[in-house]
């Protein structure tokens, strides 16, 4: 039946006469010690009855009459009270409480004044629990959902536990008086909407839970997953961190082992490789067969040293030094002593990307070059020009040695000469070689910076 009390009635109050007037019902909300109550007349019209004095005391389900007049000025119907008279006490005329649902009560009837208005009629709804904010006196809930809530006051003293099951997210039901504020435009100052939408409990019981919250709330729901996806991270971390670690020991045991190698094998074929000349240039004349057999143990020799290199820098090749080709040459000629004060670096243009594939190439076949400057050249200064061309790299190494006659030396098939040659072309470039004896030697090779198509292995 209070689908039929809509806003309309309550324009009237506001414009009806400020003289005295008397009403008369039922109360159907009071909660001690507030100032004020609520009653509903027998034409089914409520109002709020304000008082100075709470005497006589009333109480839910008394019949009074107040003599006063109505208050002016604003949208809800609001009696000021001169005057109670007790008349007697009947519950049967109590309205029972009208179920409606919490978006039913966040409808603005003042926005909408076709929407049903139950400010000061008793109602019961039900919600799921968002906030509870305990007071000295009371406790304040919030039904709802995110998109929107009502609030529930509800008499509790503060020293009295809160009951166990009236957690976030159980439902709860609420019977009590309906209530809100009011909005008015500072400008017409015309009523515009409501504010704080309330459900007032006249006691504790008033609040019943229905339902205990879900173990799996949002929030909950949440923690699991961010705890979860912390695991995650942190199994993945210790999965890459023990990686990682058994990579680096790996490249530790790598390093040391070419270390060991450098230090020692090739050392001692360097070795053997400068007393097999020196033993050549003792034998006799005629001595043709022995020259023979030692120039074949010096071709394998050679061929054993240069494997070694090319194993060495395999081992070097994935995560020692620098990444880009002048690092990389400026490192591994850091680790050769006698090239230092003998050996310089010049890198011209903007240097571009090499692959370490390539690059190794280029240090295996400059330590053939300036090896041989040195070995067999004596010289004494030797310049490597590193030309960074748009079209592909450019490499020249100058010594000052006591040259030689390249076509001699080439006929003759000198291994680390063919050696440099077959490195070059099987990355699609050239060498050429200028020497002069007495004048010293110039190897200029050129290579591409991308792998060619006629690649040879």
């Amino acid at each position: 039946m209070w689908k039929t009390a809509l806003l309309a009635p309550f324009f009237a109050v506001v414009a009806a006469s400020a003289s005295g007037a008397d009403v008369e019902g039922v109360v159907t909300f009071y909660r001690p010690p507030d100032h004020y109550f609520f009653i509903e007349t027998a034409s089914g019209a409520v109002w709020r009855v304000q008082r100075d004095v709470n005497d006589p005391l009333v109480s839910i389900g008394d019949i009074v009459s107040a003599g006063g007049h109505h208050i002016k000025g604003i949208v809800t119907p609001r009696f000021k009270a001169d005057v109670v008279r007790l008349l007697g006490h009947d519950k049967s005329r109590l309205p029972a409480p009208e179920p409606v649902d919490v978006d039913e009560l966040l409808v603005d009837p003042i926005a909408d004044t076709n929407a049903v208005n139950r400010y000061g009629r008793i109602v019961t709804a039900q919600g799921v629990l968002r906030d509870v904010n305990r007071r000295q006196t009371f406790m304040q809930l919030a039904l709802g959902d995110d998109a929107g809530y009502v609030q529930a006051v509800v008499p509790y003293k503060y020293e009295r536990r809160t009951p166990e099951n009236l957690k976030i997210g159980a439902r709860v039901r609420v019977t009590g008086v309906y209530v809100y504020g009011s909005v008015q435009d500072p400008d017409t100052r015309e009523w515009i909407g409501i504010d704080t939408p309330s459900i007032l409990a006249a006691k504790d019981a008033d609040l019943v839970v229905v339902s205990s919250a879900p173990f799996w709330t949002p929030a909950r729901f949440w923690m699991l997953i961010g705890a979860i996806l912390f695991a995650a991270a942190v199994l993945v971390f210790w999965v890459k961190s023990r990686e990682a670690a058994k990579a680096e020991a790996v490249q530790r045991e790598r390093l040391r082992l070419s270390r060991d190698l450098h230090d020692g094998f090739q050392q001692l074929l360097a070795g053997s490789m400068f007393r097999l000349e020196a033993a050549m240039n003792l034998l006799p004349e005629g001595a043709a067969d022995a020259k023979a057999q030692l120039e074949k143990v010096s071709d394998s020799l050679y061929h054993t040293q240069t494997g070694l290199r090319a194993a060495l820098w395999s081992m070097t090749e994935e995560s020692e030094g620098p990444q880009n080709l002048s690092g990389l040459v400026k490192y591994a000629a850091g680790r050769l002593a006698h090239w230092q004060g003998v050996v310089r670096f010049v890198f011209r243009g903007v240097e571009r990307h090499v692959s370490r594939a390539l690059t190794g190439e280029i240090l295996m076949g400059l330590q053939e070059a300036v090896g041989n400057a040195l070995r067999h050249g004596g010289a004494t200064d030797v310049k490597v020009v590193f030309y960074f061309r748009r079209d592909g790299l450019v490499i020249l190494v100058r010594d000052n040695g006591c040259g030689f006659d390249p076509a001699m030396v080439e006929g003759a098939g000198h291994l680390g000469l063919r050696s440099m040659r077959e490195r070059a072309e099987r990355h699609g470039g050239t060498m050429k070689v200028t020497s002069e004896i007495g004048a010293g030697t110039i190897v200029v090779v050129r290579l591409p910076y991308s792998p060619q198509a006629n690649h040879r292995v």
